[in-house]
């Protein structure tokens, strides 16, 4: 209709700046005429009168000031609604500035503990929102060029002359002035481990020493308890002991990120049945053992759809010692399509559009020594998954 046209149609008719204007001058008219009237005015083409013309251009004369008027009203109204909006924002924003400085400046013992708070609370928001870039992976292999010097670590053992003191050189100066003398000489050349009453004493040592350790009394059950839990404490700080040897500037939640940093490629490998990208991360009996289940997959003519959608956050499970060394079990769970195809790319089992929720556990164990590059930079000793466990929960769609 006529009617319902819109100004913007008219537009790209027009090539200047003039004619655009006049178009719109009059295209603003017609949206509020009725259709008598747009009646009226294609009629005239055919042959009216100069009275209707004049009649039809005082019609749309009244209508474009009427519509002047409501787009007046329209716009005065919006742009009050827009400084009201404005007026109760600005207030609740000075509103929740000045709680908030006053809880900062408040008196001069808690200004401190505020604004710690408040650097916590930023710098937890900037980890979470931006994650620090230099996360590098915590499996994968370092192929590049490394040093040709060996590097045993932080708790290398180094032979270094000790200097003597001078209570030490005065009695060596002691020594050798009177060790000619008979009897001096064989009272410092005297050891108390000869002697046959230290002799005895070590005996009766050993005695003692056998019958505690071969008794079944509960109390000597229960002091051997109570030792190993002081002494060693559990297998989690042992373990997490042992990491800090291996690795002293080893940090959990940085270890989380490497792992989720990892979780994407390997499991993507896993599902594509690449053993190449899987060597990088796996060790040497989980590869065996993908082998042959990817083996079974070809033998069958299979293949999962290796979509994931998405990575939830990782979980530490445990902590603990395996053959020595460290190992820490993992968990994270992925969203990804239950879709099995046969070689043709028919399915046949779940389907394009279904969505699992699939948990995984990682078995990682890191190794005994970091590893130095060409260029001498230390990068830490690497964790290896050793085992993976993986199952699927329930279906999302």
């Amino acid at each position: 209709m006529a009617s319902q046209m819109s100004p913007k149609l008219l537009m790209p008719l027009a090539s200047s700046v003039h004619a655009q204007r006049a178009l719109l001058s009059l295209a603003q008219p017609l949206a509020c005429i009725g259709t008598t009237h747009i009646r009226g005015l294609t009629t005239s083409r055919c042959g009216l009168s100069e009275q209707q013309k004049s009649e039809s251009a005082e019609a749309r004369t009244s209508g474009g000031s009427q519509q002047q008027e409501q787009q007046q009203q329209a716009s005065s109204s919006s742009s009050d609604q827009a400084q009201n909006f404005y007026n109760t924002f600005k207030a609740g924003y000075e509103h929740v500035k000045s709680k908030t400085a006053g809880a900062a400046g408040g008196a001069s013992g808690q200004e401190p503990a505020a604004k710690r708070l408040l650097q916590t609370l930023a710098q937890d928001l900037r980890e979470v929102l931006l994650p620090a870039q230099d996360i590098s992976s915590a499996t994968r292999a370092y192929t590049g060029p490394v040093a040709t010097a060996t590097y045993d670590g932080p708790t290398a053992l180094v032979l270094a002359r000790q200097q003597a003191t001078g209570w030490q050189k005065a009695w060596d100066t002691v020594q050798e002035k009177l060790g000619g003398i008979p009897l001096v000489g064989k009272f410092l050349n005297l050891k108390v481990t000869d002697t046959a009453a230290y002799k005895k004493g070590q005996e009766l040592v050993e005695d003692l020493k056998d019958k505690y350790e071969t008794s079944d009394h509960p109390v000597v059950h229960k002091v051997e308890d109570i030792k190993s839990r002081m002494f060693t404490g559990s297998e989690a700080s042992r373990a997490m002991r042992e990491i800090r040897v291996r690795d002293p500037a080893f940090d959990m939640n940085r270890f989380v990120q490497s792992v989720k940093l990892d979780a994407p490629s390997v499991v993507r490998a896993f599902l594509k049945h690449d053993l190449e990208t899987l060597s990088q991360h796996c060790g040497p009996e989980l590869l065996e053992r993908f082998a042959g289940i990817f083996k079974h997959f070809d033998e069958q003519g299979v293949f999962e759809d290796p979509s994931i959608l998405f990575i939830g956050d990782v979980e530490i499970v445990e902590v603990r010692l395996m053959d020595d060394d460290p190992f820490i079990i993992a968990q994270f769970h992925c969203q990804q399509l239950k879709c099995t195809r046969d070689k043709f790319g028919n399915v046949i089992d779940g389907s394009a559009n279904q969505i699992q929720r699939v948990y995984y556990f990682w078995g990682l164990q890191q190794e005994r020594s970091p590893v130095v590059t060409a260029e001498g930079k230390v990068l830490p000793p690497r964790w290896v998954i050793k085992d993976m466990m993986w199952q699927s929960m329930l279906a999302l769609v």
